[in-house]
């Protein structure tokens, strides 16, 4: 375990101070981080909720949590049972990175049953506390957890949560942090996200008194969801000091620190080793179909997107990676 102190050169430049832990911060307590500190680095969504959620409420954290996945995102959440746990093990699920913020450190912060999703989620990313190890979580914790994981986030996502829940003082904090939050639309009369539309209402009365504060979003479907991440997503891909993270899963690197990843067994990721392997030669779509890369509707899509997000570019009719693409172990 990773004890982490004010001015540690190994905290990802852009959190250290929303986390407290700048150069010059007088934090009182250190963060205590299990596997990966650079992935508390990574452009990060955090998809919060109540831990008895509907039907309706586990589907849509899933459904979030891919397309988070899919858009470059890591998923941050707090490990606990319901929302949380389905966002955890659907960010696993599509290849993608992912941290849980425990109100005090693993095995003592954990839930009952959820030592195999940590075991995972390290593999994928980290398990966060500001409790010291052995050191059992006590009411006020959660409480500190929930802030903390705001602290983590470019953008929260609020799937269902009733009136008290803990997912809301997340939001409240991010808010307060100026940290986008959206929520997710649910059934009429849904008891488990009566807090969400609480708040909601609450918040949307406080960001017409005060401009400066920043109305939530609702989500209805995956296309709102997507333009809402796009909102966010220059101004976090513009930062040049992001850290090079982690590839536990295979993940594609740019140079200069930008950290969109491809799930490793996604044609995407084929199609960017295929092109690494060709060098300076490159590849015409004809060897692209030959290997399997996509068929003749979808290829021609996929190189488009690539080209667009910045990977690869087009030279005399063959496709490369762009000089200072990185492909990192295991795509």
């Amino acid at each position: 375990m990773i004890r982490l102190e004010p001015g540690d050169a190994r905290i990802p430049s852009r959190r250290a101070a929303a986390l407290g832990l700048g150069p010059d911060a007088d934090r009182r307590r250190p963060l205590w981080v299990s596997g990966s500190v650079a992935a508390l680095g990574v452009p990060a969504i955090g998809i919060v909720g109540t831990r008895r959620p509907s039907a309706h409420g586990l589907a849509a954290a899933r459904a979030v949590a891919q397309a988070v996945v899919g858009a470059g995102w890591a998923v941050v959440s707090g490990a606990a049972l319901g929302i949380d746990a389905a966002a955890h093990e659907a960010a696993i699920a599509a290849g993608g990175v992912t941290v849980a913020v425990l109100p005090s450190p693993a095995p003592g912060g954990l839930r009952r049953g959820a030592r195999a999703l940590a075991g995972q989620i390290l593999d994928r990313g980290a398990l966060v506390s500001d409790r010291p190890p052995g050191t059992p979580p006590e009411r006020w914790s959660f409480a500190a957890r929930n802030a903390l994981l705001a602290a983590l986030c470019d953008g929260v996502v609020v799937v269902e949560a009733p009136s008290g829940s803990g997912a809301l003082i997340t939001a409240e904090a991010a808010v307060e942090r100026g940290v986008p939050v959206a929520i997710v639309t649910a059934p009429y009369g849904s008891v488990s996200a009566q807090g969400c539309w609480e708040w909601f209402r609450a918040e949307a009365e406080l960001s017409v008194r005060y401009p400066e504060r920043r109305a939530p979003a609702i989500l209805g479907d995956r296309a709102s969801l997507c333009a809402w991440l796009q909102e966010g997503g220059p101004s976090v891909y513009a930062d040049t000091e992001l850290h090079p993270v982690l590839g536990p899963g295979g993940e594609v690197y740019r140079s200069g620190g930008d950290l969109r990843r491809v799930a490793a067994d996604s044609p995407r990721a084929r199609l960017l080793n295929l092109l690494a392997e060709a060098g300076a030669a490159g590849l015409a779509e004809g060897d692209l179909l030959v290997e399997r890369c996509g068929d003749d509707a979808s290829l021609p899509a996929a190189l488009t997107l690539l080209a667009l997000e910045g990977w690869i570019e087009q030279r005399a009719g063959r496709w490369q990676l762009v000089e200072g693409a990185v492909l990192r172990s295991r795509l």
